[in-house]
């Protein structure tokens, strides 16, 4: 149960977690997300991707493609097969744009993808492919 729901309120703006292993591309990551009107979340792994998506029942996920033990492709299988996690969207973010890549994160079940290092207009485009965002100024 997210911590909104926990206090009998309901989210008002979009929540979003991302799981990265670098804490700067979490840094610019949050901080694009919140010029785009969401709530964000964050994870250094994807053991605790996995715990926070259960507990939390983000809008969205972003998941590096790349990190240690747990990759973002075993991190989006794993979530695949939790009954409350399944229908979450998953975009991969990734250094490369290599069609082994995608068909790879497609196959561990992500709805997207991107390319990293992230612009603010591709990010946008792609959340507003699975997710209600409020316009921007």
């Amino acid at each position: 149960m997210g911590f909104a729901s926990m206090l009998g309120l309901k989210r008002t703006k979009p929540l979003v977690l991302h799981v990265d292993d670098s804490p700067l591309i979490i840094e610019t990551t949050k901080a694009m997300l919140f010029q785009l009107g969401c709530d964000s979340l964050t994870a250094l792994s994807g053991e605790e991707c996995v715990k926070l998506a259960e507990e939390q029942k983000p809008d969205l996920i972003l998941v590096d493609a790349m990190m240690p033990q747990m990759d973002g492709f075993a991190t989006t299988l794993a979530l695949r097969q939790r009954e409350n996690t399944r229908t979450i969207p998953v975009i991969m973010l990734t250094g490369t744009d290599r069609v082994k890549d995608v068909d790879k994160a497609r196959e561990s079940g992500a709805n997207g993808y991107l390319v990293k290092p992230l612009h603010m207009d591709r990010l946008e485009s792609k959340l507003r492919e699975f997710i209600a965002l409020p316009p921007r100024g």
